[in-house]
């Protein structure tokens, strides 16, 4: 199960980094144009996920809530360790 949220996260921390890699390829192969951001974001979501899925069967560490667990916190991780590190710094401008 360890192994299924490391994964996840793991997933979800690199799908941001994929994103700019993979839509040079998805905008020549997919027809109707440039992807929204929002359409980026998910594509690259689901393939790392599924590469994450591929290794946690081949490894014999499968868990579906965990491998969506650890992806939810692997893309929401780096957003609230800003919010709490801006939130402890002080706002002397205001």
């Amino acid at each position: 199960m360890i192994w299924s949220i490391l994964l996840g996260a793991l997933a979800g921390w690199g799908s941001v980094g994929a994103e700019d890699r993979l839509r040079p390829y998805v905008e020549q192969h997919l027809p109707g144009g440039s992807p929204t951001p929002v359409e980026m974001r998910a594509i690259a979501l689901t393939l790392c996920l599924l590469a994450a899925a591929l290794i946690a069967y081949f490894t014999g560490g499968g868990g579906a809530i965990a491998l969506t667990l650890g992806a939810v916190l692997g893309v929401l991780g780096p957003r609230l360790t800003a919010k709490l590190k801006a939130a402890r710094a002080p706002d002397y401008d205001s």
